[in-house]
């Protein structure tokens, strides 16, 4: 053994000296590439860009958007994508080398707005609002490669929607859409949707000019653009902006946030209202519950419940279907309390199926309960959750239906 070990011996060090030496080569194989001019491509890839510059392009992106969610309908804009042509409103802010090259070409990269499904509804108009704040287009520098830079940017928009199976019924089955009927406004809602892009610019006579602006997606060729159910690039938002600024000191968009004010208020009036029903009302009410709808809106009507807290509005929709509009499960008073003597904390959510039409909000509020057979001096403080629909009925905001999805004890 002693002898083998002898003989391995030189073998070991003639190892250790190649180790070494391929380390040294490597160290100066690492020093040599750093030079290399690959880098230096990788550095003007990470260039930047000054103010003036990104401020000037934030500005072409944001009236390249404007025009481009304003100028056709989709329908146009989904012929034009068929055949490759870069319509005559957006041309300004096009390169030469893109109109030059790749007007007539199918493939060109510059995306239009086009159908697509979203959640079983498909978006078939796009609308972004004239007295849009900054927000609805954000655009942010990504990186500059030689002469061209590129920016990602986000688009908010109003976008209707109709059912899935409405829009199949009025458009061909192609890729080109083309509309066989007009649609009943009934079906049509509107959502709230984000577009997400990808930007190339370049600069050509001394003004900047967009070389690409395709939508940030994994689906390249045109056929799978088109694909109604290729949405990757499409977000959808809360339709309602109901942030508050940084400083408390109110909206950052007044127009969402008035809105939001006023369905709060129906809400927070209904379940006030409905804390008045204490046990002795609760079995009055189950008997006319089951008499018929006159007698329930009767008696509620009577005790101030389908009121404003001004007395002069109606704040809820009551009706034959009132056992579905009103469900008696889900009144707040409990088979094991006797009164609610207050309401408050009450904070509403939107729901995200939250639309134009179908405004729904998840409801939370806390109760202060006396207990049947309980101490009458003792208190218990219960949680509710609720989620409540209100429609807009002839111009008067009403309360259509509420559900109660649990309530508890806190501790």
């Amino acid at each position: 053994m002693k002898n083998a070990l002898k003989k391995l011996m030189p073998i070991l060090h003639l190892i250790i000296i190649i180790a070494l030496c391929s380390g040294c080569g490597l160290a100066v194989l690492v020093s040599n590439n750093s030079q290399h001019p690959g880098n230096q491509a990788k550095q003007d890839f990470a260039a930047t860009i000054s103010k003036e510059q990104e401020a000037e392009i934030n500005k072409l992106l944001s009236d390249y958007f404007s025009t481009l969610y304003s100028a056709l309908t989709v329908e146009e804009y989904a012929e034009k994508t068929v055949k490759g042509i870069i319509p005559d409103e957006i041309r300004e802010f096009i390169s030469l080398k893109t109109i030059t090259e790749g007007d007539g070409n199918p493939e060109v990269g510059i995306h239009l707005p086009r159908f697509v499904s979203l959640n079983g509804e498909t978006i078939i108009a796009y609308e972004i609002p004239e007295k849009a704040d900054a927000g609805y287009i954000n655009s942010s520098f990504i990186a500059k490669s030689g002469d061209i830079i590129t920016f990602f940017c986000k688009v908010k928009t109003k976008a209707t929607v109709v059912p899935d199976n409405v829009f199949l019924e009025c458009y061909m089955h192609d890729y080109s859409y083309k509309k066989q009927k007009d649609i009943d406004p009934e079906y049509m809602d509107k959502i709230c949707a984000e577009l997400k892009y990808d930007v190339e610019l370049t600069e050509e006579n001394g003004k900047l000019k967009i070389l690409r602006a395709i939508e940030t997606n994994i689906k390249p060729g045109v056929k799978n653009r088109l694909f109604l159910l290729n949405n990757e690039n499409i977000t959808r938002l809360p339709y309602l902006d109901i942030s508050q600024k940084a400083d408390g000191s109110g909206y950052n968009n007044p127009a969402d946030g008035e809105v939001y004010e006023k369905e709060k208020a129906v809400i927070s009036d209904l379940f006030k209202n409905l804390a008045n029903l204490d046990r002795e009302r609760m079995n009055l009410l189950s008997y006319k519950w089951e008499q018929g709808y006159y007698e329930v809106r009767d008696y509620l009507d009577g005790l101030g419940i389908t009121k404003n807290k001004d007395g002069n509005a109606d704040i809820i929709i009551l009706s034959e279907d009132y056992k579905q509009e009103l469900p008696f499960e889900s009144l707040p008073l409990r088979y094991n309390m006797e009164k609610i003597k207050k309401i408050d904390n009450i904070k509403l959510s939107l729901h995200p199926a939250y639309s134009e039409k179908r405004k729904l909000y998840f409801v939370n509020f806390d109760a202060t309960v006396q207990r049947i057979n309980g101490i009458t001096d003792e208190d218990f403080k219960y949680r509710y959750d609720y989620l409540v629909v209100l429609d807009q009925n002839d111009e008067q905001l009403l309360i259509d239906n509420i559900k109660l999805n649990e309530y508890y004890v806190l501790p």
